[in-house]
């Protein structure tokens, strides 16, 4: 089983200072998430983090976001997460789905 933040846990304060401490509990420590949130609030942390990873501006194809999205996500339904991305306004998409870029801010919150 994947370790990942607990509150008491001193390495989750120190080993990846970039993850926000909200959202410990629910990653690694390689910085992968393993649990989803049920909060749609926690939900958002999470998106948050995922959209953070992407480049302000920077064009990505579908694959190219799986890929991505793969690395930091230990289940294995990105399409869902995408989505998620998308409706939440933490990445733009063109409607045929062939192009994903971020803007230079990441919302911290539902739009």
């Amino acid at each position: 089983m994947e370790k990942t933040y607990v509150q008491h846990d001193p390495r989750a304060r120190t080993a990846f200072p970039a993850i926000p401490a909200d959202i410990r509990r629910y990653v690694d420590l390689a910085g992968r998430v393993v649990i989803w949130p049920a909060r749609r609030s926690m939900k958002l942390h999470i998106l948050a983090y995922l959209a953070a990873l992407f480049e302000p501006e920077q064009i990505y194809s579908e694959k190219e976001v799986n890929e991505l999205l793969a690395r930091y996500l230990a289940c294995e339904d990105y399409a869902t997460v995408r989505r998620d991305l998308c409706d939440f306004h933490y990445l733009e998409r063109e409607r045929d789905g062939s192009r994903y870029w971020r803007g230079e801010e990441v919302p911290t919150r539902s739009p």
